[in-house]
């Protein structure tokens, strides 16, 4: 088997449909949900899920096996929602790897029920080379990313295998130097939770950068990296006859 990402999921937090919406784009989506976001690292006959979000029941049915661990970018809803079916209720782990920065593991050692469960906290450090964790045949770097808190930072990760790497940035609040971060990797999933920024009354207190801003910075070599993902349910990408920009595809590998 190829050392690859699987892309498990592409919506934001709630997923589409999303909860409590009827809107004709959610109800599209009612025999076909998009999970929120998610990717799986495979190398060999192990995995490792980065984020655990509410849908991670189906998730896990899309891995050839059940995860070795779980790495975590911050503590907002769609990322840590789905480590409770680690509880005793449901998986009843023990001793299980959660990979975080240090202020992720602080939240979830001091609040219930995060600090109920089976967890062994492997702590992240932010930078260069030297707090590169090493899953298999990958290996995986730390980026710290602007994220709106309070609880907890926010960080992205380089992937990188035997042949390529990948950036995965679901959630930011605006690119503090994109050119530098696509510099170091082949493809980049970066968030495009909104099209513009028109799409939802309140959308000033959920600061993401729209993929049209995005789009238009980047130089066409820098395009020819970027899949977007983490869409909103107001995102028009969704619709078949959306605007033209690459997107992440719930299913796909990407061959590292």
């Amino acid at each position: 088997m190829t050392t690859h990402v699987r892309v498990l999921g592409i919506a934001q937090d709630a997923g589409v449909p999303h909860t409590g919406c009827d809107c004709p784009r959610c109800a599209r989506h009612h025999a076909a949900p998009l999970y929120p976001a998610c990717v799986a690292l495979v190398s060999g006959d192990q995995c490792w899920l980065i984020d655990a979000t509410p849908a991670i029941a189906e998730q896990l049915r899309m891995l050839p096996a059940f995860p070795d661990g779980i790495l975590l970018t911050h503590v907002h809803l769609g990322h840590v929602a789905g480590l409770l079916q680690l509880g005793p209720e449901a998986c009843d782990v023990h001793d299980f790897p959660v990979y975080a920065t240090k202020s992720v593991h602080a939240f979830l050692r001091n609040n219930a029920p995060w600090n109920l469960l089976g967890i062994n906290p492997m702590e992240l450090t932010d930078g260069d080379a030297s707090s590169t964790l090493r899953l298999g045949d990958i290996a995986v770097r730390t980026l710290p990313i602007q994220h709106r808190g309070p609880l907890t930072d926010t960080v992205a990760f380089l992937i990188t295998g035997p042949n390529r790497t990948v950036l995965y940035c679901p959630d930011a609040d605006r690119w503090d130097d994109l050119p530098a971060l696509l510099a170091e990797c082949d493809i980049a999933l970066l968030d495009g939770s909104f099209y513009s920024r028109e799409e939802l009354p309140r959308q000033m207190d959920i600061p993401h950068p729209p993929i049209e801003e995005t789009w238009a910075a980047l130089s066409p070599a820098e395009r020819k990296k970027v899949r977007f993902i983490h869409f909103n349910h107001t995102n028009p990408v969704l619709d078949a006859d959306g605007p033209d920009v690459p997107c992440a595809v719930q299913g796909e590998t990407i061959e590292l």
